[in-house]
């Protein structure tokens, strides 16, 4: 199929187009006026702007996405996720990795205090789920409750029962667990749990009023939608509140048409209001599958269930890699971080190259301007091979290689990002501190290399409140009986990386080898790890084996570290 681009700059629509052969539209937007002040002055000049960005993010972005389609492995779209229950017997090499180093080493170095590793299956309060358990459990979000910090809870992707899904909850600190089915279906929307019966993309956090939100992506056609709740007992699918409105569950991206349908990667945090301190606001950033795709942020401030009154565009990415649309919190001010990943142009050796983004708002999300742009400013810039060639062989890096979080006392942002070195094809994390400029504007600091030559991904960033900084992430080491080898690492800096130390988490082997599918991820888009005091609270995929798991299969693991 041949494709056409047009733009129309001569009228305030501003609607980027593709035609095909026959003149039939097959992609069309509309550029968001809010990216320029909209006044004859300036049209002209923003309609030279547009001609550059929009024919070459917008129109290549639509190109892409009708060629391929949402479900074509091309296709950059991260849901539907990777179900599949990659569950095997057992073999000797399972045991030979040090799986549970930090539980077993003497060597752990002095930075690291109260070192605590558990599989919520295995160490749960049903006994018998480390025989029967057999869910894959990828993309392990993690919440931490504030006024109670013994209540944790993990979600993943660990099926549905009896029309809920499930929650893994502790009430001692991640000792012990228990599988709560717990999250009922948004009333009115029978696509919430459409991803092979159960969720699709979702995260959950905590407020400061000990009440628990989630997001959770819809599969309703011809993509997605984005839905969010509230409850005060985790454990209690009678206490989970959604809005609902003449019987329908209102969409959390409910005030962007465009986006109906269209929605992925949706990702939430609680922050307070920057005006009103003691007042939590929710927001949740999402991809707008429908623009370029589109950037956004919806807010709902101190309501329950939470009521989305608020969404707005923070940027704009170009296609060829999922933007993985993230947020950073800054307790101490209420400001809100946007970060995602642009691609603009093919990379060394098959690599693509990609800025990576960051928006602010001060204002609660009415506004975004960082720098003074209203679509945000480059980060950094660096090749990284997304989302081909898999990740270790068998986890396509749909979902970003980046992440931030503040340091809760002085408002600081730590940036972690894919760079992968041209010399030795491995694909490193490397971070930046971003410094509040004090005009509306941040500084960015110089780079530096969290790891070494390594094949590292899946990156989650953390500040404990004497601002040490946590980086948690994935690295690939080769293979051990035909199948991939992983380690869950930690690493801290509290010299805003001039150096670090490293821990071992676990090393394990992949339940799984490459089964030749493109969009196979036995681990997922992401992992959570937040801080709370001197604490760093985290969750990830990996194999059950070195827990005492008769089988070889993915559980979400989690761990708690606390730092000096």
């Amino acid at each position: 199929m041949k494709l056409y681009g047009a733009i129309d700059l001569h009228s305030t629509n501003n609607v980027a187009v593709l035609i095909d052969e026959k003149g039939k539209v097959v992609y069309q937007k509309r550029l968001a006026n809010d990216l320029a002040p909209e006044s004859e002055g300036n049209r002209m000049h923003r309609s030279w702007t547009f001609l550059a960005v929009g024919l070459l993010s917008v129109l290549m972005y639509g190109l892409v996405a009708q060629a391929a389609g949402p479900d074509d492995p091309a296709s950059i779209r991260s849901t539907p996720p990777d179900l599949t229950p990659y569950t095997r017997s057992a073999v000797p090499e399972d045991a030979a990795p040090l799986g549970i180093e930090a539980a077993l080493s003497e060597a752990i170095p002095p930075q690291f205090v109260d070192v605590r590793i558990v599989n919520v299956v295995v160490d749960n309060t049903d006994d018998t789920l480390g025989l029967t358990d057999t869910f894959n459990d990828g993309e392990t979000s993690i919440a931490v409750n504030s006024r109670n910090h013994g209540e944790i809870v993990i979600s993943a992707f660990s099926g549905t029962s009896g029309g809920n899904a499930p929650l893994w909850h502790s009430t001692d600190e991640g000792m012990t667990w228990t599988k709560e089915f717990s999250v009922p279906a948004a009333p009115g929307v029978p696509a919430i749990f459409g991803c092979g019966g159960e969720t699709c993309d979702q995260t959950f956090d905590y407020g400061r009023g000990n009440r628990l939100f989630g997001t959770i992506l819809s599969s309703e056609p011809p993509f997605g939608n984005v839905y969010s709740g509230t409850t005060k007992d985790p454990t209690s699918a009678a206490d989970w509140n959604w809005l609902v409105i003449n019987g329908v569950t209102q969409r959390t991206n409910n005030n962007v048409p465009s986006s109906f349908g269209n929605a992925d990667q949706p990702w939430l945090l609680v922050n307070r209001d920057p005006q009103a301190r003691h007042q939590d606001n929710v927001y949740v950033a999402y991809d707008d599958f429908s623009g370029a795709p589109d950037m956004r942020v919806a807010v709902a401030e101190a309501t329950n269930p939470p009521n989305f009154t608020i969404d707005n565009l923070t940027g704009f990415s170009t296609g060829f890699v999922n933007p993985g649309h993230r947020l950073a919190v800054a307790p101490r001010t209420g400001f809100v971080y946007s970060l995602f990943q642009r691609r603009i142009a093919p990379g060394a050796a098959g690599s693509q190259n990609i800025n990576y983004m960051l928006n602010r708002s001060i204002d609660g999300g009415q506004t975004w301007s960082l720098n003074g742009s209203a679509t945000g400013i480059v980060i950094a810039n660096a090749d990284s091979t997304q989302p081909q060639p898999k990740f270790g062989t068998v986890n396509a890096l749909l979902g970003g290689v980046l992440h931030a979080a503040v340091d809760p006392d002085n408002g600081d942002l730590f940036y972690v990002y894919g760079s992968r070195d041209p010399a030795t094809g491995n694909n490193r994390l490397a971070m930046r501190r971003i410094v509040d400029g004090g005009v509306g504007d941040v500084i960015v600091g110089s780079e530096k290399f969290i790891t070494g030559q390594v094949q590292a991904a899946i990156p989650s960033v953390a500040v404990v409140k004497s601002g040490t900084v946590g980086i948690f992430y994935y690295t690939f080491d080769g293979f051990s009986g035909g199948f991939p080898v992983f380690t869950a690492q930690l690493t801290l800096t509290n010299d805003l990386g001039e150096t670090s130390t490293d821990l071992r988490l676990l090393t394990f082997l992949s339940s799984a080898a490459d089964n030749g599918d493109p969009r196979q991820r036995v681990l997922g888009d992401y992992m959570q790890m937040k801080a709370l005091g001197n604490k760093f609270y985290g969750a990830f995929t990996g194999n059950g084996v070195a827990f005492g798991r008769p089988f070889a299969n993915h559980d979400p693991i989690f761990f708690r570290v606390r730092v000096e």
